[in-house]
């Protein structure tokens, strides 16, 4: 009776383990296809567009000379031929796993919108970036030409001013609110002022003001 009680359950616990085995076992196959198909089209397309001189093309445009100074050893072939291989790997792991019934959808769906707000937050950046110079060139040049000494420092200003700006458009675009930082930034510059009021307070006039006047003639 105890022998008869022990195969029962050990083939009630092969029958529960069994398709979770066989799952494993189909999981594993299939990314090793994947995996194979992903390295052969990688060796298929580096072969093809080295044997279309891609590389040497590459290298009269200057785009191999890019590559150099940032320390990248491949060549456009060989990173073009790696873009193929995790193109057909990322669609192999996501295809097994809806095949399986993992729910990967959604949270790809997530990870890439997230990527597109740091992108365009990044683009924004940028423009402000370029902008905030800009303008702070022009600044300068027409202060420079009325003769006004805080040239200088007047193009720092508005440069400084456009990158804040600038800086809380980006994080809207990451969905953080700029009321979290516009209190603390009325902090800082209050405490800016309470510590020149200070300063003068104690009997640094003479600092100060030699301060504020090589700031305003921009030295």
């Amino acid at each position: 009776m105890g022998m008869e009680s022990l195969v029962s359950s050990l083939n009630s616990a092969w029958l529960r383990i069994s398709p979770l085995i066989l799952n494993l076992i189909g999981v594993f196959f299939l990314l090793l296809i994947g995996f194979l198909i992903a390295r052969g089209l990688d060796f298929l397309v580096t072969f093809i567009l080295k044997l279309i001189r891609l590389d040497k093309g590459a290298k009269q445009i200057g785009l191999s000379g890019l590559l150099e100074k940032g320390d990248i050893k491949r060549t456009i072939s060989e990173l073009l031929g790696d873009l193929a291989y995790w193109v057909v790997v990322f669609i192999t792991v996501v295809g097994v796993a809806e095949n399986y019934g993992l729910p990967v959808g959604q949270a790809l769906t997530n990870v890439f919108y997230y990527f597109g707000l740091v992108f365009i937050a990044a683009i924004v950046l940028g423009i402000g970036a370029f902008f905030a110079s800009l303008l702070a060139g022009i600044v300068r040049v027409i202060a420079a030409g009325f003769g006004i000494e805080g040239a200088r420092t007047l193009s720092r200003v508005v440069y400084y001013i456009v990158i804040i700006v600038t800086f809380l458009a980006a994080l809207a675009q990451l969905g953080i609110k700029p009321d979290v930082f516009v209190p603390q930034i009325g902090v800082i510059i209050g405490a800016v002022g309470l510590a020149a009021a200070i300063a003068f307070g104690l009997g640094c006039k003479d600092m100060a003001a030699d301060f504020l006047h090589n700031l305003f003639r921009g030295k």
